[in-house]
């Protein structure tokens, strides 16, 4: 006998109500702690797998349904008040509609509160200044090479206004979505100034310097060479100057294209 289940599944990042924002980096947090201490074949398996388990504990959460027991080809669960048996390809099925949590956001998606603090507009349109802005993104390249959770611990200083904040472990890898999906959302709106992070949601890293040359390089084409008016512009609503960088790279890239590179 054929048996349907009826379930509802979250098909985004920003489908998320906060409460299944607050689960689904509770898991990630979570399983890639638990698994970082289990041998695996590569890097890529350790990866697929640890997508596959995120997903799938999202998937029960979310459609309410409850394992009695797990079996190796599936799973002897509780739904509608029935007992049913899900094998492994049903699951796996399902799954895809869940993929979308193995990758980055597209457009900025973030927890409303940590640890009593309230955050900043999740598409940074208010609430954050230029100078903000380029100590985020400091933190954020640092990030990339270190995996120190600290800087993450430093960006959600400035993004949710509390000195001294202490973000449990989901919280904290929040930060670090909520960033991706700012980054992915400029990358858009802003495309002279800014390369997006990459479809598969890996930034690359860059050397401190080169970092630091790209934020001093920055802060001279808005202010054009003219360093009383440096506070002004750090003052700046960080879209606000993003705008400008964006429309200087734009007249840059057609005077090249009109003149060639001199």
């Amino acid at each position: 006998m054929d048996i349907t289940i009826d379930i509802s599944l979250p098909k985004s990042w920003t489908d998320l109500t906060q409460q299944q924002l607050r689960f689904l980096l509770a898991v990630i947090a979570s399983v890639n702690r638990i698994n970082r201490n289990v041998p695996f074949r590569s890097q890529d398996d350790y990866a697929a797998q640890t997508a596959a388990q995120v997903a799938t504990i999202c998937l029960f959460k979310w459609s309410g349904i409850t394992v009695i027991c797990p079996y190796a080809d599936g799973y002897l669960v509780k739904a509608d008040n029935r007992e049913v048996y899900l094998p492994t390809q049903i699951i796996t099925a399902a799954l895809v509609h869940l993929s979308w949590t193995k990758q980055l956001p597209q457009f900025p998606v973030r927890l409303d509160t940590v640890d009593g603090a309230k955050a900043i507009p999740a598409d940074i349109s208010s609430g954050l200044s230029f100078d903000a802005w380029l100590a985020c993104e400091t933190f954020w390249q640092q990030y990339q090479a270190s995996q120190n959770p600290e800087l993450l611990r430093q960006m959600a200083e400035i993004l949710y206004n509390k000195e001294g904040i202490r973000p449990r472990p989901a919280a904290t890898l929040g930060v670090f979505y909520w960033w991706a999906g700012v980054k992915n959302m400029v990358s858009a709106m802003f495309p002279n100034f800014f390369r997006s992070i990459g479809p598969e949601g890996t930034p690359e890293p860059i050397a401190y310097d080169t970092m630091r040359h790209n934020i001093d390089t920055q802060i001279r084409a808005l202010t054009k060479g003219d360093i009383t008016k440096e506070s002004e512009i750090l003052a700046l609503n960080a879209l606000r100057a993003l705008t400008e960088l964006d429309a200087q790279a734009r007249e840059y890239d057609e005077l090249q294209k009109k003149y060639g590179t001199t």
